[in-house]
Order: structure tokens, then sequence, then C-alpha cells
């Protein structure tokens, strides 16, 4: 996979963590990983290379991202519980029900040609996947800047008190927010299906981390209350370099990761400091 697509992949991924940690309440979804991989099994089983299967591999991706998003979004808003336990604890069921679906029976099956085509080639020089993400990036900014859906999502995030005070629904928002990144999820497994050609165990794993990464490189106040997707996109890309430079310089997947790790503590840190003068 080329820089430019797995930044963008990491983008989509960011997308994920944005909308839950936009709502406060400590949001973060490590699911969406899993959800993506369950998806992309399921979605390249029914297309069978053909087009006509697409809207059904789609309608799946949608229904299983709702499925699990929904019951993370149950456990932490209705529930109380927290929402890294929660949604670890899904990755891990949802990898069990990956294992078991490969031990019944072969991950076979290929995408579409049209999905081939928006996740593999490119127009004018550039992949078609990067099209698609800034087409989101105006579509995500658009929704959360200017509509009622950003301000309720952005108002929960700030002050959940004030929010209730003034009608809003916060365990329903929150909820929400779950199902949502569910859902981008199930439908970002379908890319990837249509990047690499077939899907297999832990195909979305690796995007767990740098994802989360975007976000906190893009500046996204971890509290919630806030939102730029662009941001989080610009932090994909960022990260994206500082891997080629591990690359460069002679380092492995093992640098790479360390790399990650090193540049989330320093910037938590940060973060915890600017709490702290607030």
């Amino acid at each position: 996979m080329t820089t430019v697509k797995f930044a963008s992949y990491t983008a989509l991924f960011g997308l994920c963590q944005l909308i839950v940690i936009a709502c406060g309440g400590n949001g973060i979804d490590l699911s969406v990983g899993y959800i993506a991989t369950l998806s992309g099994i399921f979605g390249v089983a029914v297309m069978k290379g053909e087009n006509k299967g697409l809207p059904l591999a789609i309608l799946i991706a949608v229904l299983v991202g709702l499925l699990f998003g929904v019951i993370n979004g149950i456990l932490v808003s209705y529930f109380r519980l927290s929402a890294l336990v929660v949604t670890m604890a899904m990755s891990s069921v949802i990898q069990g029900i990956v294992n078991a679906y490969a031990a019944g029976m072969s991950i076979s099956g290929n995408p579409s040609p049209v999905l081939r085509t928006i996740a593999t080639k490119s127009t004018f020089g550039i992949p078609n996947i990067v099209f698609l993400l800034v087409l989101i990036i105006l579509l995500v900014f658009f929704v959360l800047k200017k509509t009622k859906i950003g301000a309720i999502l952005f108002g929960v995030g700030e002050n959940e008190t004030t929010a209730f005070l003034s009608g809003v629904n916060v365990r329903l928002v929150r909820c929400m927010a779950f199902a949502v990144s569910g859902v981008v999820g199930g439908l970002i497994g379908l890319l990837l299906v249509g990047n690499m050609g077939m899907a297999y165990k832990d195909m979305a794993s690796s995007y767990l981390l740098p994802s989360y990464a975007a976000v906190v490189v893009g500046g996204i106040s971890l509290s919630g209350g806030e939102g730029h997707y662009l941001r989080v996109a610009l932090g994909a890309v960022f990260l994206q370099v500082l891997t080629n430079l591990f690359i460069q310089f002679g380092g492995g997947d093992a640098v790479r990761w360390t790399g990650y790790g090193v540049v989330l503590y320093v910037l938590l840190l940060f973060y915890a400091n600017d709490r702290r003068k607030r």
C-alpha cells in the first residue's frame, strides 16, 4: 500500500475517533478496526467480484457497524461503563467472531470492479481514495459546522450539564456517536477490501493506533467539545511523513510503532499540562 493511501485510510479511521471524542465522556473506539475487518469479510463474500453484489455488501457493512456501534453506545452511555473497556472488550468479541468464521470456512471472494476502481485506481495521477477523502472532509465540515448536528454534538462534549438543561438527550447523542463510528468503520472495511483485493483477519488492526494518534497530532481536545476533521487528516499525513523518515533512516516496523508511541506520549503530556493550566 502506498504511503498516500495509508495516510488516507488512517484519516478515515480518524473520523471514527473524532466522532466519539467530540461528544465528550472520554470517548474512544477501540473496536472500529475489527468492525471494519468483519464487514470486509462478509462484504467480499457477497460481492463475488461483481458490481451487482456491491449494494448488498454496503448494506451488510452498515448493519454490522450499526449493530456493534449501538451496543457500544448503550453500554457506554446508558450503563455508564468506560468507553476504553467497552470497546476493548467488543474488539475481542468481534475478533472471536472473525476467528470462528475463518475456522469454519475459508475467507474467499473478490471485491467488485467499482470498489476496486475507487480504492486502487488513480485519476490525473492522484489516487481516487484521496478524492473520496476530500469529499468526506468537506461533508464532515458542513455537517459539524453548519448544521444542528454539529452544535448538539459539540455542546454535549463541551458541557453535558448545560446541554441536558437545554433539552438535549445526552445519553442518546453519545450512543448515536458510537453508532455512527461503527457504520463508518464498516464502510471503511469495504474500501480496504477493494484496495487489497481480498479480506483477511486483522486487516484493519494496524490503523487503530495511527488513527488515534492522528486525532492527537491534529490538536483535537480529548475532553470533547470540538472537532476539526481537516486537522485529523493533516495529522495522518504528518504521521505518514514521520514513518517515511523512519524507513529512510533504516527503521522497520519496530521503530515505526515505537515512534507512534513516543509521539502520543509527548503530545498527551502537553495536553495534560495544558489542562492543568486551565
